[in-house]
């Protein structure tokens, strides 16, 4: 087997992927039926028994044309005002090696004059039959690219974007366009035309070639369609080289659709052609919302070589399956191929959209190369959204609906194709804060219907998520761990988890839902920024506990932050922004059954700067129960509700006043203590203005190792208490 690169034939444009496909597939037909082909370093490689110069030699002297016509569309060559100048060379031609298409035309002529069909059939149900006619008289190298080009369904047809609209684009008419080029080549004569050696080695091997003619190439090659800026000068023309344009068309055979039925007796017949889904924004900065586009597809690249069949095989199965359904857009490809829900051996897969760019035109545009991965080792939690993703983007796509909603859609589905396509928790990580921001859109505005329109008011909450997730977006930031201890705050007796303050929501048996009307009084997140927000929910839980009675604060987390995490968010080291999406996005997460063992050991932060004293004062007094100090009863110590509304006053001295009076008479004394005198020295709590905006809000962090609080301002003892009572 000799080893062939065919460097005329790359991933990109699509005119080089399919001119490749058309290459393999003749040879191994045709003259090597032992030929595989594969895809390095972005160049076609061909193993066949054939040389470099036999390859040339049986395209310029054996190959035979398959008959690719489109007798069903106008300017095809077979109605009245058509073009039939290449149709009736090669009706008249002698040459064996358009044998079978002069067989075709005339059985197409034959069918038109029987059914005395002289024009482009308008009426759909005519069309109907008379496509029916075709698949049944024509042979079946004709049925091949008919199969390519249309399906045939219970009502009408449906055509895959690589194609068109059934084999042309507008008034561009391939196979029209196609048959010109054979003509041109000589194939209706005796010998090829001296030119047509050199456009082949161009088309096959990448060899440089002069005299390239004049011609549309269509959506295949954006680069070489023509138009402003096309080349020197203000306007260029369309080139093409022939062979190129014929391989080309070959190679779409390989791309045939097929009709599949869904598991419902009732249910329509569904055009399906491979690798095929509905255009998306996602993934690109070449289509924008609203942007008129015909869909997409992935064309699958493989570093193994593989034989014609096997080839046919992946094609006619085009499978890209998420759980149980197919691929319906970029989101969904991508998750397909992060999950090993397309065929193994695939290397990757390079991404066309056709998009309308000029005039009424589209065009075949390169919208990037995914490669396939196993770094994406959690795609399969995404499982656990992906009918609420459904719903939420069926919701955005109606009527009513603002433009925020459209943007938290599109982020959180970037979120998903970046993170299939690279993996890593960083990208996970951007998934759950994403889903939290879709979330937060839909909570805010859940109880106005007339606002938002009636599809995003119907929607249920983000269920809740496996732990799972937790591990898969952790990340080793003050950000991150400040907001896990906040979202994992849990219900406490009569007051809910976190997420009630965050969103008008209530566990049910089922999961969560939206709270009723009487129930929403603990929701009181707002468009404020975070400080305010953690103060509001620190008062609520407060109300909430001292209306139910309960004898410890509500502030009992699964996980808590460090004092050094404390100070970052204290002088502003730390990025509101990003804790609160965090905090949108972990309270999603089941976080009751998540333990510290679920995460990976975090490197130890750094003090930015010492802790102020008036902070470990007043947490003293907010601590949870299995935290909080005692009196000698046993009992914790009741939190002063005054000191918010002095820090909310800004009054700081008093509220630090009214703390250590607090402590002291439960026997706990503040440094610095009385004096040798018997004085009591006042101690410094003083702290700039910036700091103080956010004590309040510090108060509700969950805070790990207390003793490190009580040491930097309680006076120690001897006692095994730990202090005296004086």
């Amino acid at each position: 087997m000799n080893t062939i690169r065919l460097n005329g034939c790359r991933p990109e444009p699509l005119l080089s992927y399919l001119k490749a496909l058309g290459i393999f597939r003749l040879v191994a037909e045709q003259t090597d039926k032992t030929a595989r082909a594969a895809w390095r370093d972005d160049v076609f490689v061909l193993y066949t028994a054939l040389s470099e110069a036999e390859l040339l030699t049986f395209f310029a002297e054996r190959y035979t044309p398959t008959p690719i016509v489109a007798p069903w569309a106008g300017g095809s060559g077979f109605f009245s005002g058509d073009n039939v100048k290449a149709v009736n060379e090669i009706a008249k031609s002698k040459s064996p090696r358009l044998a079978l298409y002069r067989q075709v035309i005339g059985q197409v002529r034959a069918i038109l004059k029987e059914l005395g069909q002289t024009s482009k059939p308008e009426d759909k149900d005519i069309k109907n039959n008379l496509l029916h006619i075709y698949r049944r008289e024509l042979p079946d190298e004709f049925v091949k690219w008919m199969d390519s080009a249309i399906v045939l369904q219970n009502e009408g047809q449906k055509f895959p974007p690589i194609l068109g609209t059934g084999g042309n684009d507008g008034r561009l008419d391939f196979t029209q366009n196609l048959m010109q080029r054979l003509v041109e080549m000589g194939f209706t004569a005796t010998k090829l035309v001296e030119e047509s050696a050199d456009w082949l080695n161009n088309a096959i091997y990448g060899t440089p070639a002069n005299g390239l003619l004049k011609s549309a190439i269509g959506q295949f090659d954006p680069g070489r369609a023509g138009g402003p800026n096309a080349t020197q000068g203000m306007d260029g023309d369309s080139r093409v080289n022939p062979w190129e344009f014929v391989l080309m068309l070959e190679g779409s055979l390989l791309m045939a659709g097929s009709v599949t039925r869904r598991m419902d007796a009732n249910a329509w017949d569904k055009a399906s052609f491979p690798f095929t889904v509905n255009a998306s924004t996602v993934g690109n900065g070449s289509l924008s919302a609203g942007e008129d586009a015909r869909g997409e597809i992935w064309l699958p690249l493989w570093s193994n070589p593989a034989r014609l069949s096997e080839l046919r095989h992946v094609f006619a199965e085009g499978r890209a399956q998420v759980g149980k359904r197919q691929a319906r857009n970029a989101v969904d490809f991508a998750r397909a191929i992060a999950g090993l829900g397309v065929d193994r051996g695939l290397a990757g897969f390079s991404r066309y959209g056709f998009l309308k760019r000029s005039g009424k035109s589209y065009l075949a545009t390169p919208l990037g190369r995914f490669e396939t991965r196993t770094s994406a080792a959690h795609a399969s939690l995404l499982d656990e959204v992906e009918d609420w993703l459904d719903k939420f983007r069926r919701a955005c796509g109606g009527d009513n609906v603002p433009g925020r909603f459209g943007v938290a859609l599109r982020r959180f589905e970037e979120a998903i194709f970046e993170y299939c396509r690279f993996g890593g928790a960083t990208r996970f990580g951007e998934i759950v804060r994403a889903l939290g921001g879709c979330e937060r859109e839909v909570s805010f505005n859940h109880d106005k219907p007339g606002v938002i329109g009636k599809s995003l008011f119907t929607l249920r909450p983000v269920p809740l998520l496996s732990k799972e997730w937790l591990p898969a977006a952790q990340e080793d930031s003050p950000e991150f761990r400040l907001a896990l201890a906040l979202a994992a705050m849990r219900e406490t007796g009569a007051v809910g988890a976190l997420r009630c303050n965050l969103e008008v929501v209530a566990r049910t048996k089922w999961g969560w839902d939206w709270a009723e009307p009487q129930d929403r009084y603990a929701t009181v997140w707002s468009a404020t920024n975070l400080p305010c927000n953690l103060q509001a929910v620190l008062e609520r839980r407060m109300i909430d506990a001292s209306r139910a009675g309960l004898e410890g604060l509500p502030l009992e987390s699964h996980f808590s932050a460090s004092a050094e995490d404390v100070a970052a968010f204290l002088n502003r080291q730390t990025d509101d922004a990003r804790i609160e999406e965090w905090l949108w996005g972990l309270t999603l997460i089941d976080l009751a059954k998540a333990s510290h063992k679920d995460l990976t050991p975090m490197t130890a932060p750094e003090m930015p700067q010492p802790l102020p004293r008036a902070y470990a004062l007043l947490k003293l007094l907010f601590m949870p129960k299995y935290h909080a100090l005692s009196t000698e009863g046993g009992q914790p110590i009741k939190p002063e509700p005054t000191i918010l509304s002095h820090l909310r006053a800004q009054r700081l001295p008093e509220a630090c006043q009214l703390a250590a009076r607090r402590l002291r008479a439960s026997g706990y004394v503040s440094l610095p203590g009385p004096t040798s005198g018997g004085r009591v020295r006042v101690p410094d709590y003083s702290m700039p203005k910036p700091v103080l905006d956010r004590l309040a809000a510090a108060l509700l962090i969950p805070v790990s190792q207390p003793e490190r609080l009580q040491a930097l301002v309680l006076r120690p003892s001897a006692d095994p208490k730990g202090f005296q009572d004086l």
